[in-house]
């Protein structure tokens, strides 16, 4: 797969599986816009082929700088793939107003406005792809993770009427799930040990990306992909 001359905007690009993403999608000569809380992580990696933009998801409003940087500098973004998201577990009885604003704004507000964002080009041009990073929270519910379920059902909801709106134009849309235990910062705060032994190294869940982003998967249009299965559809 070649991704030359696409422009591809990737959100928590700073470490774990978006830091994976970028470097799969680097090694396929993709342009990359990449943002994340982390400016200095994004400038360390040094990704080639990449645009390194902080950007605090957290407060909405500065979503308007980023789009207005784009703008001017004409670029159209042909593949969004929004991974950012924060995770702190807390009884609901903890989940404060800031807290629960802030994951919220960091996974589902900022996907609506992303996909905003870069909807109307995808439109012009007859093609697109955006994918919304999920997970089990965005099907399932856990104890201690109510903002974040939330958040990931919430995605889950946009993305299947995104998926309906868009396959008349062009647009494809889908969510995407691990399938698999990941060893990224994230895990490393979350999961239990015994969840520690079965993980991978989130590169191995890249292929499922590159995939779904070549836009030969329309049979996935509006599906919460698994990765995992996804990435080794090939070797069974």
């Amino acid at each position: 797969m070649d991704f030359s001359n696409k422009n591809i905007l990737i959100t928590g690009a700073a470490d774990g599986l978006g830091f994976a993403v970028s470097k799969a999608f680097s090694e396929k000569k993709a342009n990359l816009f990449l943002l994340d809380i982390d400016h200095k992580k994004l400038i360390k990696n040094n990704i080639p082929n990449a645009k390194n933009i902080e950007c605090d998801l957290s407060i909405i409003d500065n979503l308007e700088k980023l789009f207005l940087n784009l703008s001017k500098e004409q670029k159209s973004i042909d593949i969004l793939i929004h991974n950012a998201a924060i995770l702190i577990p807390k009884s609901f009885e903890n989940t404060d107003k800031k807290y629960w604003n802030d994951v919220l704004n960091i996974s589902l507000n900022s996907g609506f406005h992303l996909s905003k964002f870069v909807w109307d080009n995808m439109k012009k041009n007859g093609r697109g792809i955006i994918i919304f990073v999920s997970s089990r929270a965005g099907v399932e519910g856990f104890d201690n993770e109510s903002a974040y379920c939330a958040a990931k059902h919430g995605l889950e909801g946009l993305m299947k009427s995104l998926s309906i709106e868009g396959s008349s134009i062009g647009i494809q849309v889908f969510t995407i799930t691990p399938g698999m235990f990941m060893n990224t910062p994230m895990s490393e705060q979350n999961y239990t040990d015994e969840y520690k032994k079965k993980w991978v190294d989130p590169i191995e869940l890249t292929p499922a990306f590159l995939k779904l982003a070549s836009g030969k998967y329309k049979h996935l249009i509006g599906k919460h992909v698994n990765a995992w299965d996804l990435s080794n559809e090939d070797k069974k």
